[in-house]
């Protein structure tokens, strides 16, 4: 494992060197590069002689800092900087997980003419509008320390911060025109609990591209990382390379 000093923090990374485009993983929220989306990337990759990053945002797995501390726009930040550090010229093909799909959307645009495509994986721009509605006690929670708590499926309760819910409406992407003409596969599980399937329409409805694709998996959770879900999304990828 690999480390990058930026913007006060150790960013953890890890580069597997080989042909272009750079196939970059972007994990979801509190998630990190250690999940089975990004492992079986990173071996598929490997096998097949492709460059490859996969990453920790700040205040995320390996990487240092404070998770309350980061934000949207901080962690695609965090992201195009390691891009640059080890792909700092050629192509770029992103994947985002669940927020990591709003990330992959911003970096995307950053990128411009360097994004050889995207995919998304249940993408999740704008989640802090449609997926935070507040309580009352979770309104009370949020002024008395700075964040709030809710349960999660995954392990840890998920936390929100102030700071994340302030920066983030400064990136919603789905109040006008998404800015990439770059290809796009958007794959969403219609099972899924956290995202909704229809969101993916949305997101496909506003980008620049003509070169969109919506992949429906009707028995697919919110994760897509049973064993034919990974072979779906490896294969979107080849596609896209």
């Amino acid at each position: 494992m690999s480390s990058l000093s930026h913007n006060g923090a150790s960013l953890a990374y890890r580069f597997t060197p080989g042909a272009g485009p750079l196939l970059v993983f972007l994990p979801g929220y509190m998630s990190d590069m250690t999940g089975s989306k990004a492992e079986a990337l990173s071996d598929w990759a490997r096998a097949r002689g492709q460059a490859f990053l996969r990453l920790d945002y700040s205040g995320c797995g390996a990487s240092s800092g404070e998770f309350l501390d980061g934000s949207i726009g901080r962690w695609t930040d965090d992201v195009l900087a390691l891009v640059n550090h080890v792909w700092p010229v050629g192509k770029v093909l992103l994947v985002g997980s669940s927020m990591g799909g709003w990330i992959a959307l911003l970096a995307g645009r950053a990128l411009k003419g360097r994004l050889a495509g995207l995919v998304g994986v249940a993408a999740a721009p704008d989640f802090t509008v449609w997926g935070l509605k507040l309580g009352e006690a979770e309104r009370r929670q949020l002024e008395a320390q700075g964040f709030f708590t809710r349960p999660s499926d995954y392990g840890e309760p998920y936390r929100y911060s102030r700071t994340l819910i302030d920066d983030a409406r400064t990136h919603l992407l789905l109040d006008g025109q998404i800015g990439i003409t770059a290809p796009v596969r958007l794959l969403h599980g219609q099972r899924d609990d956290a995202v909704p399937w229809r969101l993916s329409l949305d997101i496909a409805a506003r980008l620049q591209s003509d070169e969109v694709q919506v992949r429906l998996i009707k028995d697919g959770d919110h994760r897509l990382s049973r064993e034919a879900d990974i072979a779906a999304l490896i294969a979107t990828v080849e596609e896209l390379l």
